[in-house]
């Protein structure tokens, strides 16, 4: 009798730690340099708005949020001119902590940058930094490039 009473307790005591998902819906503006590997010494100064929707849950195991990523009116120039569209439709998920709340993670996916023109594409890795409060409060510091160093027409 008494294991089956701990058994009911452990299995109440997970599903109380669990927390209902919070769900995520941000927009966040973003100017940035992106050195161009396609042209070496040259870099493409975008602007436009990051845009995340998902969830961030929290249980047992810990906090994990999954979020779908897209760019909206985000492009921008070289200094010598050429124009540059990004392109990105991606997923990111995100273990941020085995203890609960608040946590915070780094993720990474990939941005394809368009050239309007005769110059050759290339792609580059955007840095998200996501951190959740104690009370769920879903925040993303200003994304930031990390180089990729591919080139392709």
């Amino acid at each position: 009798m008494s294991h089956r009473f701990a058994v009911l307790a452990l299995a109440s005591l997970g599903a109380a730690s669990a927390v209902a998902p919070t769900h995520v819906n941000l927009r966040v503006p973003v100017t940035l340099g992106v050195p161009n590997p396609c042209t070496p010494g040259e870099t493409v100064v975008l602007s436009g708005t990051v845009h995340l929707v998902g969830q961030v849950r929290t249980d047992a195991s810990g906090t994990t949020a999954r979020l779908n990523v897209n760019l909206q009116n985000f492009g921008g120039r070289t200094e010598a001119g050429r124009l540059y569209r990004a392109a990105l439709n991606g997923k990111a998920t995100l273990d941020l902590a085995a203890g609960g709340l608040p946590a915070q993670a780094s993720g990474q996916v990939h941005v394809r940058l368009i050239s309007q023109g005769p110059t050759d594409n290339f792609s580059f890795k955007l840095k998200l930094d996501v951190a959740v409060d104690a009370n769920g409060n879903v925040t993303v510091a200003p994304p930031t490039a990390l180089p990729e160093g591919s080139c392709n027409g």
